[in-house]
């Protein structure tokens, strides 16, 4: 298991600390003039899925930006990259809507199988071949979703985060123990309500199965992807609110050293009155609906087109 499993949560800050730094430069500024948001960076062109079979009763079809005046929903892709910065071991797409505000939260198995060329390969190996682009060219692909932004982290600066906000209250379900010391990694959680600080959090978010036979997640990954989607709400109901702007400038310095991402101050600042009025009951959890295959020694995702089909046009907007 890769160190980098699980920054996608401090990369969920990313929007918000440079919302607040966008805020100060506005403000002294008296800029209000904000760029449109950005043209996709998916290539729709090439998609399997057909815009007008796509439709939502009532609504635009999938993939198809709203208004560009700062309410239209936006898609925002985060991949957590792995050691060698090859391979995305987290594939996330956060589905935002500024009107509501409400956000869902898609995470796609680094497993899942994908078509490149003529033969299959794991989405997670897709960004050593063509970076964001590619991995949210196979995005809209699968889902229909466009992708406007990316966040692409390594796991440098998670602790940090989660420490300079003053840790994460959260209930552990059980108690995790592990070591491995191959990886340097050493799990060791009680059970119960307890606020984590950033190593804790981080071994919280790591953990997939003990030592022994039996212990862990009966689900395996997905087991994990859901406890680390518990955790996101937690995060964000108790930390992006507005009385974290102070932290901002910390957590900037922390985020910009391990953060790639097409998120600009301007583009942030549209976002911000929406962004600090999340909370944990507007936030939605989803995995890309499918079951693991083992074929020869390696295993794959297969992900259901139907089951995605009906996830998306029933609960995303667009």
């Amino acid at each position: 298991m890769k160190r980098t499993r699980l920054l996608f949560m401090a990369s969920l800050f990313a929007l918000f600390v440079l919302s607040a730094n966008a805020v100060c430069i506005i403000l002294q500024t008296g800029t209000r003039e904000l760029r449109s948001a950005p043209e996709p960076i998916s290539g729709e062109s090439s998609a399997r899925y057909e815009t007008e079979s796509m439709s939502i009763p009532g609504g635009s079809p999938v993939g198809q930006a709203g208004k560009d005046d700062g309410t239209a929903p936006v898609n925002v892709m985060v991949l957590g990259l792995d050691n060698d910065k090859t391979r995305c071991d987290v594939i996330m797409l956060l589905n935002f809507d500024p009107g509501t505000p409400s956000l869902n939260i898609l995470s796609i198995a680094r497993d899942t199988r994908v078509r490149s060329g003529s033969s299959y390969k794991k989405i997670n190996s897709l960004y050593a071949k063509g970076g964001e682009k590619r991995v949210a060219d196979e995005i809209y692909e699968i889902t229909g979703l466009s992708v406007h932004y990316y966040v692409t982290m390594d796991f440098r600066g998670f602790r940090k985060i989660i420490d300079a906000l003053g840790g994460v209250e959260f209930y552990v379900p059980f108690r995790m123990k592990y070591d491995d010391p191959v990886q340097g990694l050493h799990i060791n959680l009680k059970k119960g309500l307890q606020v984590l600080d950033g190593k804790k959090a981080e071994q919280l978010v790591r953990y997939r199965k003990g030592n022994l036979r039996g212990q862990g997640y009966i689900e395996g990954d997905i087991g994990r992807i859901r406890m680390q989607q518990d955790f996101i709400k937690a995060l964000i109901d108790q930390k992006l609110n507005i009385r974290y702007i102070s932290k901002a400038d910390d957590i900037f310095r922390i985020i910009k050293d391990n953060v790639k991402t097409n998120i600009g101050l301007t583009d942030a600042a549209r976002y911000f009155s929406s962004v600090i009025r999340i909370k944990g009951e507007n936030v939605k959890t989803f995995v890309l609906p499918g079951e693991s295959y083992l074929s020869g020694d390696v295993w794959w995702y297969i992900y259901d087109r139907e089951q995605t089909y009906s996830m998306i046009s029933e609960n995303f907007r667009t």
